[in-house]
C-alpha cells in the first residue's frame, strides 16, 4: 500500500485580462495585497485568441501573467479562485468604463511538471476542488517544453505565456531546492 506524503508548495501566479494597462497595473497591485509581492510578470500581449470575452469586458483586450514570490499549498487553490473573484469585483467598482467585467483575474499554480487554473466552469477534463471550483491541468511539462493539451487555451499556447512559464518553472525549482536543503 502506498503512504501519502506531504505535498511540497507550489508556485503561485495568476492570469490577468483586461482592456487597458491601467486596469492591468491596478489587479497587480490589488494582488499584492493578498498574496504578497510580484515576483515576475509576462509582456502584455493583444487577446485576439477569442471574442468570448467581449460581450463581458467589451473589445480589444490585453493579456498579462504575473507570478509571486511566496509559494503556497497547492490545497488552497479553490480558495485562492474565490478570492481573485473577489478582487474583480473590488475593481469593477474602480474601473466604472461601461463593461459588466473590466478586469478577469485566472489564478493558477505551476508544480515542477504541470500548469495548473482554477475556473469556476465544469467540463471533461477538470476535476471539482470545492465550492464550485474546478482545476485543469493547462499544460505538462515534456521533452524539457511546456506541452499543452487538445483543451489548453491559444493564450497559454503562445510564445509569450510559453517563455513566461518556462522561466517560472526554472525559478520554482530552485526555490524548492533552497527549502529541501533545509530540511
Amino acid at each position: 500500500m502506498a503512504v501519502p506524503t506531504s505535498h511540497l508548495p507550489v508556485l503561485r501566479f495568476a492570469g490577468l485580462l483586461a482592456a487597458d494597462t491601467d486596469e492591468l497595473e491596478a489587479a497587480r497591485l490589488e494582488l499584492t495585497r493578498w498574496y504578497g509581492p510580484v515576483d515576475d510578470v509576462s509582456a502584455v500581449i493583444p487577446f485576439d485568441f477569442t471574442e468570448y470575452y467581449t460581450p463581458e469586458m467589451g473589445p480589444k483586450l490585453q493579456r498579462q501573467w504575473i507570478r509571486f514570490q511566496t509559494l503556497f499549498n497547492p490545497e488552497h487553490l479553490a480558495k485562492c479562485k474565490l478570492e481573485t473573484n473577489m478582487a474583480e469585483t473590488l475593481l469593477a467598482r474602480q474601473f466604472q468604463r461601461g463593461a459588466a467585467r473590466p478586469i478577469n483575474i485566472d489564478p493558477g499554480y505551476v508544480h515542477r511538471y504541470k500548469v495548473i487554473l482554477a475556473t469556476t466552469k465544469d467540463h471533461s477534463h477538470r476535476v471539482y476542488l470545492q465550492e464550485g471550483i474546478y482545476a485543469e491541468v493547462t499544460l505538462h511539462w515534456h521533452q524539457h517544453q511546456w506541452t499543452p493539451w487538445p483543451w489548453t487555451y491559444a493564450d497559454y499556447r503562445s510564445e509569450t505565456a510559453q517563455a513566461f512559464f518556462k522561466q517560472a518553472r526554472t525559478d520554482y525549482l530552485l526555490q524548492l531546492q533552497h527549502i529541501t536543503a533545509g530540511r
